[in-house]
């Protein structure tokens, strides 16, 4: 497969002949029979391993660095790409020429991509980062096989309708046996050999099997932490109606079958603010309804299980800034 895109490591490093004249790296992961180049700047380093496959082109970049750093990457042909960050000690942004950010990527995460040819540039940050990609021929995908993978659907209409804009898929979990087919690729890739190439495209396909599994796998876990939010929010209303103020959060605990702590997470995550925040939200809500329906605030308080007015008084404004006689002045008439 031609190779298409060009790290361009040249901007900043000088590119050394041998890997005896590294002295802070070695590679953790080696590409058999693959093209090598070794990069040095002081005590920055790089190696690059390049494997040229008939169904796809590999490539392996193994950095360190003193400070956060862009490389240049120059794409030529327009082709479906992976790149997993093996490891890193920061984000890894892939931008575009107008410096526009099209993939942030963690530590052990991964991503597809379609990037039609244009200027690109690679943000690493400073340390160690392990960077395995690879880009591969479409027709993997034909006689339909692109169905099962739902998550691809963009990125493969975008490469057939050859889009002048780079696309990203969702990013996804590098797991213990995405780590194990990478290095078995690595390990066992055999220079110009027939059977090398159907031993590529199995482990090409097997790779993306694995990465349809893991983006299922975090998508059913925000369904069900989703669901799990949305429950906890029903209940805590309940609660808040039925006991007022003496309304327990600790109660969802054996209504959902999970730890308080857990599913507060879960709610900080989904819709930004904790439980005890959208507890006292909702006893503020239903305090006001009352003061709206002509309830004194005396009644009100001990409609919502307050043991003193004067407790129901300090809450309610310190929630909303207002005594409760000023706020039915302002909104009763």
């Amino acid at each position: 497969m031609k190779k298409s895109l060009h790290f361009g490591l040249h901007d900043y490093f000088e590119i050394v002949s041998s890997i005896k004249e590294l002295t802070q790296i070695s590679p953790k992961l080696r590409l058999r029979h693959s093209a090598e180049t070794y990069w040095k700047q002081q005590n920055e380093e790089a190696i690059l391993q390049e494997f040229d496959g008939y169904f796809g082109f590999l490539y392996y970049l193994e950095i360190l660095l003193e400070e956060t750093r862009v490389i240049p990457l120059e794409v030529d042909k327009s082709d479906l790409h992976i790149l997993y960050l093996l490891s890193s000690s920061g984000m890894v942004t892939l931008m575009d020429d107008d410096t526009k950010p099209i993939v942030n990527l963690r530590s052990s995460r991964a991503s597809y991509l379609y990037l039609p040819p244009e200027e690109y540039t690679l943000c690493l940050p400073e340390g160690r980062s392990q960077l395995f990609g690879l880009y591969f021929r479409s027709k993997i995908f034909r006689m339909g096989n692109e169905r099962p993978y739902d998550f691809l659907q963009p990125l493969l209409s975008a490469y057939h309708s050859d889009s002048p804009a780079p696309m990203v898929s969702k990013d996804f979990r590098i797991g213990p046996r995405t780590r194990l087919s990478i290095e078995a690729l690595a390990r066992d890739l055999q220079a110009k050999q027939l059977n090398n190439e159907g031993f590529i495209l199995d482990k090409l396909i097997k790779l993306i099997e694995l990465s349809k599994d893991k983006v299922g796998e975090e998508e059913n876990k925000t369904h069900y932490e989703l669901r799990l939010a949305e429950q906890a929010q029903q209940l805590i209303g309940l609660y808040v109606e039925q006991e007022g103020q003496m309304a327990n959060l600790k109660n969802l605990e054996k209504d959902l079958n999970i730890t308080l702590a857990s599913i507060n997470r879960m709610h900080l995550r989904y819709f930004g603010k904790t439980l005890r925040t959208l507890r006292d939200r909702l006893l503020i809500d239903r305090a006001c309804t009352f003061l709206r329906s002509g309830f004194s605030p005396t009644q009100c308080a001990y409609i919502l299980n307050y043991n003193s007015p004067e407790a129901f008084y300090h809450f309610f404004k310190r929630k909303t800034g207002l005594s409760p006689a000023s706020y039915i002045k302002i909104n009763v008439r």
